[in-house]
């Protein structure tokens, strides 16, 4: 039964090369339970038969707007397609996933608590020969239920991926708010979203099904990448976002310097070796262009290795302390792991995933 408050909801499907995927991604649009969507389909100069299967989709159902581009990426095939949406609640979904038949109908069931947005549930499927990882099903999974206050606490504990959310157009417009140029493009976009709002509904139902595939962006983001950098261009363009917003507030500080200390280690540590020491240069400029990161975090070099610590307050009692027993992350080439140690002797030793 479709809920009483049916606003419509723009459906954005960027297409690239999706022959094999796009017309089940675009049906489980189409056959939606709730009946009340504009689905726009941006086809980013496809070269293989992408877009021949969306205008045969698109005289079945009138509801389906094609909108041809030329290449340009993924963000800015998204962002095509917020500039044809009409509706103030817009949310996206890549080609080569897929909606439950009654998605949207239970995310519409939000709209009556008035959110700044909605999250529901995502369900990782793989490609024969692929694997999931348990770390990953957890990431992908929803931590909150209902309407949540947005705040610090809660922000680093939300998922940055732009295809399990629906977001009010009214605030991405008001804040200027689209996909860079990047290859992680969905972290500025969200977090910056999730830095703009009040409260969000959270859904742990798994109405999106998210298809793991051999060279996605995400299954080359845990290999070794060129592209790995772009995790701290990405972190740049947050904080630049905040400083103009007047987001960069000391209450939220420490938190990110955690998150640019995260997304650091995340760059060097599946990074081509080539490409080092340009995210380490990159990250020094980082270090000295926000002041704030100088107040919670250290440099250091050591192990063949330049990381990040948090800064702490240097008393004796500290330092006879820590002679004697430390528990700190710490780099070992290019690898973060959680290390105890005794009298500076390592007595245990955990990867970080």
């Amino acid at each position: 039964m479709t809920p009483m408050n049916s606003e419509r909801i723009s459906v954005i499907i960027p297409v690239y090369n999706t022959e094999k995927y796009v017309e089940k991604a675009v049906r489980s649009v189409m056959e939606q339970t709730y009946p009340n969507l504009e689905i726009i389909c941006v086809n980013d100069g496809s070269t293989d038969g992408s877009a021949e299967i969306l205008y045969r989709l698109q005289k079945e159902d009138p509801r389906i707007i094609v909108v041809e581009k030329e290449n340009g990426g993924l963000g800015d095939a998204r962002n095509a397609g917020l500039s044809r949406a009409s509706s103030e609640w817009v949310t996206f979904l890549d080609s080569d996933d897929w909606l439950e038949p009654n998605a949207y109908e239970t995310v519409a069931h939000a709209f009556a608590e008035n959110p700044d947005l909605i999250v529901f549930g995502t369900r990782i499927a793989v490609e024969e020969k692929s694997s999931i990882l348990n770390t990953a099903k957890k990431y992908y999974s929803i931590n909150f239920s209902g309407l949540k206050t947005i705040d610090d606490s809660i922000i680093p504990k939300v998922d940055v991926f732009a295809w399990n959310k629906i977001f009010r157009r009214s605030v991405l417009d008001k804040f200027n708010i689209r996909f860079r140029k990047i290859y992680y493009e969905d972290f500025p976009f969200t977090l910056q979203y999730l830095f703009s709002i009040d409260n969000a509904y959270f859904i742990r139902k798994r109405l999106h099904n998210y298809l793991r595939r051999t060279g996605s962006i995400m299954s080359e983001t845990f290999n070794m990448t060129p592209r790995s950098i772009d995790h701290l261009r990405a972190i740049d363009y947050l904080f630049s976002f905040l400083r103009t917003n007047g987001g960069l507030v000391r209450s939220r500080e420490c938190m990110l310097a955690k998150m640019f200390c995260k997304y650091y280690a995340l760059s060097v540590r599946y990074s081509v070796s080539e490409k080092r020491q340009e995210i380490v240069d990159y990250s020094k400029e980082l270090y000295e262009k926000y002041g704030f990161l100088r107040t919670y975090l250290a440099q250091k070099f050591e192990n063949n290795t330049f990381y990040y610590v948090r800064n702490r307050k240097s008393h004796l009692t500290t330092v006879l302390l820590q002679k004697l027993f430390s528990l700190k992350w710490e780099f070992m080439d290019y690898r973060l792991y959680k290390v105890a140690r005794l009298f500076n002797v390592i007595i245990y030793k955990k990867m970080a995933v």
